[in-house]
């Protein structure tokens, strides 16, 4: 059964093309109470200002059909277009009057980025899960320390923290994290709690221990080329500029990104170097 979103007291069914969701003419209208054409006329008149692939996707019937985008009749034989959420606000920005400015903000937090925002959450969560453990390695690591003669051993809470934080580029609360600063801050998390019981199990002094989590993280974040991840999502629109091996730090479909994040051998590899 297809799923629903009610927009504007509408019912509009759920349409997804490469991991996003889009609307059509005909949605556009439904849900701006505007006479059937309407939107349709909007964006031939401007059709100049839209990028398709970016803006809009022009969409064979048998193409729809395969993938299940939305349901269609057997007779249809001409293409559809598919707007996103980018393309979406460009056509009704001549739609001015009270309820569209209402519509269009409910367009964009229930339908457009509803999907985002449900995974983001699943992600915090796995994210608080993974901190639990970390949590409980480190609190063995207190114990360790003060053993050692560790005066100040509660501070390795914080410290670690900012460490992890830091390293997965959080600068401010883990609540405004974005799902990419998350899924790092995941394998990090593990990376550290590894190298905490690693080194306890080994004798090593505690003084070093931190200095080793800070070295794992960083050779980690070498082979990830984190650094550069947010100096390149800037030139994404031109991916072909880019060295051979930065392309690949570009973000990733929903789906690729939850394999990696879910991927605990690599943050293994990572602590065994």
């Amino acid at each position: 059964m297809a799923e629903i979103e009610k927009i504007n007291n509408t019912e509009l069914t759920v349409k997804v093309y490469q991991n996003q969701r889009v609307v059509t003419f005909k949605d556009i209208d439904t849900v701006h109470e505007r006479p059937d054409g309407t939107a349709k006329r909007n964006f031939n008149t401007n059709k100049k200002h839209f990028i398709e692939g970016e803006d809009f996707f022009t969409i064979c019937v048998d193409e729809i059909r395969t993938r299940k985008i939305m349901e269609i009749s057997n007779k249809a034989r001409e293409d559809v277009t598919f707007f996103t959420e980018q393309g979406y606000l460009m056509l009704v920005k001549s739609f001015t009057d009270n309820l569209a400015w209402d519509v269009q903000r409910q367009l964009v937090k229930n339908y457009f980025r509803k999907s985002q925002y449900l995974y983001w959450q699943e992600t915090r969560l796995e994210a608080k899960n993974n901190r639990l453990l970390e949590t409980d390695s480190i609190k063995e690591f207190v114990d360790y320390a003060k053993k050692q003669g560790s005066q100040h051993a509660e501070r390795y809470y914080c410290s670690f923290t900012k460490l992890a934080n830091k390293a997965a580029g959080i600068t401010f609360d883990r609540e405004k994290a974005t799902i990419q600063q998350l899924n790092t801050l995941i394998l990090i998390e593990h990376i550290i709690s590894e190298t905490i019981q690693y080194s306890m199990e080994h004798g090593k002094p505690y003084k070093d221990v931190y200095l080793d989590c800070k070295a794992r993280i960083e050779q980690f974040k070498q082979v990830a080329y984190l650094n550069s991840i947010v100096d390149i999502s800037k030139l994404k629109k031109n991916k072909r500029q880019l060295p051979r091996y930065q392309r690949t730090q570009l973000p990733l479909s929903s789906t690729r990104r939850r394999r990696y994040t879910n991927n605990i051998t690599w943050c293994t590899f990572i602590w065994q170097l």
